[in-house]
């Protein structure tokens, strides 16, 4: 098991400091604007995470057998690697996203955190109206529905929309919040409005705007925090 964590985190050393590696993650990437969410348009897992493969090595087995192994990483983890460095990486049990998005690739929406903060979290804030945590189709079906409108363009709310149960899309009638600036235009929490298309920009594949490290300051938009 050692020696098999040896070669996985060689593997992700060596495909971080890889600009081609590093491209094909970004282009896989739907960036928007900094307060934004930036869904994650490859692979997903049973989880509803991003699926980033990194690269794929050959072992000999014990009849003598070239095998091929095939290593993925969740895709924000690769991402956060990628601007905070392997190391640190290495001593973050647990990347949640604030955004409650596990699709998100936004830095300023991930923060560190460790199996047990994020399973208490995960269950206060599982009921949250229209929070994607509480979503019918499940962490996968969401992220699925999510992923597939963005790439076709298709409009990311009504994706959304569609996994809300009936009592919560009825307190939408029901009850009237105070207007926030951001709703407009970004929805209830926990929601991309906008579609990948017109969320994209042509930034250089690699930049990241800056922003505050992982367990500093959050965006007011978004509340933690996800199941990972």
């Amino acid at each position: 098991m050692a020696r098999m964590r040896a070669v996985t985190v060689a593997v992700l050393r060596a495909a971080v400091a890889d600009p081609v590696v590093v491209g094909r993650y970004f282009r896989l990437v739907q960036r928007g604007r900094p307060e934004q969410c930036w869904p994650w348009v490859g692979a997903i897992s049973g989880r509803g995470h991003g699926r980033f493969h990194l690269a794929g090595t050959y072992v000999v087995d014990a009849e003598g057998q070239r095998l091929r192994r095939t290593h993925v990483v969740i895709a924000h983890r690769f991402g956060y690697a990628v601007r905070y460095g392997v190391d640190a990486l290495l001593r973050v049990p647990v990347v949640a996203h604030g955004c409650d998005n596990p699709l998100c690739q936004n830095p300023r929406c991930w923060r560190e955190s460790d199996p047990v903060r994020n399973r208490r979290e995960y269950l206060a804030r599982r009921g949250t109206v229209l929070g994607a945590l509480a979503d019918t189709r499940g962490a996968r079906g969401r992220a699925r529905a999510v992923r597939d409108a963005v790439r076709a363009g298709d409009d990311v709310a009504a994706a959304v929309l569609a996994g809300a149960s009936a009592v919560h899309r009825d307190q939408l009638a029901m009850f009237d919040e105070p207007s926030r600036a951001n709703d407009a235009e970004y929805g209830p929490r926990g929601m991309w409005v906008e579609s990948g298309a017109a969320a994209n920009t042509e930034n250089d594949p690699g930049h990241v705007p800056a922003d505050d490290p992982p367990g500093g300051s959050r965006l007011s938009l978004f509340d933690p925090v996800t199941l990972d």
